[in-house]
């Protein structure tokens, strides 16, 4: 069997697969020697039907079925040695492929045409600073927060008739509780922030708005994350192999699409595969790995949160363990948090190496900012989606 390949373009190939008789003839014999044994044919006892019939009858399916098997493997071979960064699948060459019977013919040859993936450059330094939004927490917010502090350390009065400030508990609403703020002074204070020794107002109020502020972190973060993936997808120009891909997704095996949809289409999908190949970029040139002790240590984590467990008791931490175990096992979930992790590790390169701007703007304006974000997604429907799980080897065939 020999493979070569012949550059047809900027971003496409061409691969030859060339079939010898000696590559597949060991496996068929073997495979028609077993039909021989096991096949049931009227006027010939189980086991003696006469090979030459075999060959005749089945012959063709097994020797397509072996060559296919050839093809699968080793185009899936030759693209890993090659080291061949492949968008889509391999697809049949329809021009120089020949029609075969895959009954006279001894030697094949086949023609799979191949999109490939260009080359990024990152340079993340040059790129212009990227607009990093920070929550302000005004007097209104702040004022809210403290009232409802205030309320939490207050104490419970049981007046006769209830008020707005009041709370009802019982099924029935048989008890009135209203609740007596407590007052600002050092030993709410304490109360609220022990060990902080805080013992003015100003200090408090402080104290509260930057707690506020780190709470708004992860929503901005978040935030943060789609503004760079949508800078670096207009400042990094990325060509495509487009007449390959179109065919591809109309072509490939699970394709629904008819060509007047990928054109529709045409814009989201490319968009969604470039940042798929920054996205690769990033993990390669800044070496971001996810263990599977770091899945398990969130999982973990996650549970701590839910279920305080004595951490001296050992039956208590195999239990926990046990529980880690058995979402480990659902890998649509390990999938999640595994893309979830490189998320935040792609976050952190973003922090390191990029420049921001910040943007101090309200709760309200934040709002509004990510809400118009989710609408955009929503009309490009496929969502930036991680490529880091472990791939099958793909399936190539001759279609006959």
């Amino acid at each position: 069997m020999n493979i070569t390949r012949e550059n047809t373009g900027d971003l496409t190939v061409t691969v030859r697969i060339e079939i010898l008789k000696q590559d597949y003839e060991e496996k068929v014999i073997k495979q028609l020697k077993d039909f021989q044994h096991k096949a049931n044919i009227p006027g010939f006892r189980p086991g003696k039907v006469p090979v030459g019939l075999v060959r005749k009858m089945y012959g063709k399916a097994i020797v397509a079925d072996e060559v296919n098997k050839i093809i699968s493997d080793s185009l899936a071979h030759y693209i890993r040695d090659e080291k061949l960064e492949v968008l889509g699948n391999p697809l049949p060459n329809g021009e120089k492929n020949h029609d075969y019977t895959f009954e006279a013919e001894q030697d094949f040859e086949f023609y799979f045409d191949m999109g490939m993936a260009p080359e990024i450059v990152l340079n993340l330094s040059a790129l212009p600073p990227i607009s990093r939004y920070v929550i302000n927490v005004d007097d209104t917010m702040l004022d809210s927060y403290i009232t409802d502090m205030r309320k939490r350390y207050g104490n419970n009065i049981h007046p006769e008739t209830a008020g707005e400030e009041n709370t009802i508990s019982g099924e029935t609403g048989n008890d009135i509780n209203p609740i007596d703020p407590a007052n600002p002074d050092a030993e709410f204070y304490e109360k609220v922030y022990p060990g902080k020794e805080i013992t003015t107002e100003e200090q408090f109020r402080e104290q509260v708005k930057k707690d506020a502020s780190a709470g708004f972190a992860g929503e901005t973060d978040k935030q943060l994350y789609h503004h760079v993936t949508d800078t670096l997808l207009q400042e990094i120009p990325i060509q495509l192999p487009d007449l390959f891909l179109k065919r591809w997704l109309t072509e490939h095996k699970e394709s629904t699409l008819t060509p007047e949809a990928v054109e529709q289409e045409y814009d989201s999908f490319t968009e969604s595969m470039k940042w798929q190949l920054i996205e690769n970029k990033l993990i390669r040139e800044f070496n971001i790995k996810v263990e599977d002790a770091e899945i398990r240590n969130y999982i973990k984590n996650y549970f701590l949160r839910q279920i305080p467990m004595n951490t001296e008791d050992p039956e208590a931490e195999k239990r926990f363990d046990s529980l880690v175990d058995t979402v480990m096992k659902n890998k649509e979930q390990v999938q999640k948090i595994n893309d979830e992790l490189y998320t935040g590790k792609l976050l952190d390169v973003f922090k390191t190496n990029l420049t921001f701007e910040e943007k101090e703007i309200s709760y309200e304006e934040f709002i509004t900012l990510a809400s118009a974000k989710h609408d955009h997604d929503h009309k490009h429907h496929d969502d930036h989606e991680h490529d880091h799980d472990h791939e099958d080897e793909q399936d190539y065939k001759h279609e006959h």
